[in-house]
């Protein structure tokens, strides 16, 4: 049976988190797939082979930059080119000329090599087991719903792109934010998820990391992910000072464009790999 591409079609969200699970070896993405599938700006497809989906890739479309993310592959499907034609097929529909990011691992890295992407840097995946410490600064305080289209105006000129979408999305998964005012202006914002801090941009280090002693001290406790760019220097140090070890690396890669969207120097932790 030829296989086949298309969009991800409602109902099959169980199966796609089933098959992400076995391409990644855990089983942490049926948020993930309700929040893409959720987003107007998303889109989620899908190879069926053998009456399953064997294979599935996300684009998601901000406009001025796009981000792929979710790429898996049943292992019992390897070596039958399946993850290149799912790519090329989430790509496809992406204007000419756009922007597009993604976040590689050292075994997927060589295949968007030959599609012609490059590498900008490092996202380093470091994991808090509590706390971590430093001092307040003055203008945190607690964010709500309502600071939402100050925080997504405010991420929009850092990221280079707007992700109303899917910065309210997380928020109302799990309303744990803390925001940074200084004269009525936004400097800084975060957000908590119960395994993880981020997305944290701020205008400084020392917003950066008091946003993070915020973050890693709301409920619930225990470890958290913070995915630090490696262009952000001064938050690897700072972590690396408190002892947060890291776990692993993936290469930040862009294709299309003659430069990064995002000031990543600003970004001292990102939201996830598929929002980025």
């Amino acid at each position: 049976m030829t296989p086949i591409i298309r969009r991800m079609r409602p109902g099959e969200e169980a199966e796609l988190t089933a098959l992400l699970a076995a391409a990644y070896g855990h089983a942490r993405f049926g948020p993930t797939v309700l929040r893409l599938a959720g987003m107007a700006d998303a889109a989620i497809h899908v190879l069926e082979a053998e009456g399953a989906l064997r294979a599935a890739a996300a684009v998601v479309d901000y406009g001025r930059a796009a981000y792929l993310g979710i790429v898996g592959t049943d292992p019992a499907m390897q070596g039958r080119g399946f993850g290149r034609r799912i790519v090329e097929a989430a790509l496809a529909p992406v204007p000419a000329g756009r922007v597009i990011l993604l976040d590689a691992s050292p075994s997927g890295a060589p295949l968007y090599e030959t599609l012609g992407f490059v590498d900008v840097d490092a996202s380093v995946v470091l994991e808090a087991k509590g706390p971590v410490e430093a001092p307040p600064v003055p203008g945190l305080a607690p964010m709500a719903e309502a600071d939402l289209p100050a925080v997504a105006a405010y991420d929009a000129a850092v990221f280079g792109a707007d992700r109303t979408a899917g910065l309210t999305a997380l928020f109302r998964e799990h309303p744990a934010g803390m925001l940074c005012r200084r004269d009525g202006r936004v400097t800084g914002y975060g957000l908590r998820h119960p395994d993880r801090i981020g997305p944290v941009l701020a205008e400084d280090q020392d917003t950066a990391a008091a946003l993070v002693a915020a973050l890693s001290a709301l409920a619930p406790a225990g470890p958290m992910t913070i995915t630090v760019p490696s262009s952000h220097a001064a938050m690897l140090d700072h972590l690396r000072r408190r002892e947060v070890p890291e776990l692993r690396r993936l290469r930040h890669m862009r294709r299309g464009g003659d430069r990064h969207p995002s000031d990543r120097g600003r970004i001292a932790a990102m939201a996830s790999f598929h929002l980025g």
